[in-house]
């Protein structure tokens, strides 16, 4: 079984920030199974948190999760991080 594309990129946003899954999961009010469910492609994410991934993310990894939610990305600058 491939890992889905979104599940790749959580994974990714979450060692870029240099966090454990504890930490991370701590910032999005979830728990550590939660984050490991997102890393392994069996549970996605709320919209809720695309929206706080693409905040902390940063340009241009910020326009990925933000388009994942259908957000017009039109309307919307990537600029600073979330912390």
């Amino acid at each position: 079984m491939t890992t889905p594309e979104w599940a790749q990129r959580v994974l990714a946003l979450r060692k870029k920030l240099g966090l454990k899954q504890v930490d991370f999961a701590t910032h999005f009010g979830v728990t550590q199974p939660a984050v490991s469910r997102w890393e392994n492609g069996s549970k996605e994410p709320s919209v809720e948190n695309y929206v706080r991934m693409g905040n902390l993310a940063g340009a241009p990894d910020c326009y990925w999760f933000w388009e994942r939610v259908g957000l017009d990305l039109n309307q919307i600058r990537c600029n600073k991080k979330e912390r």
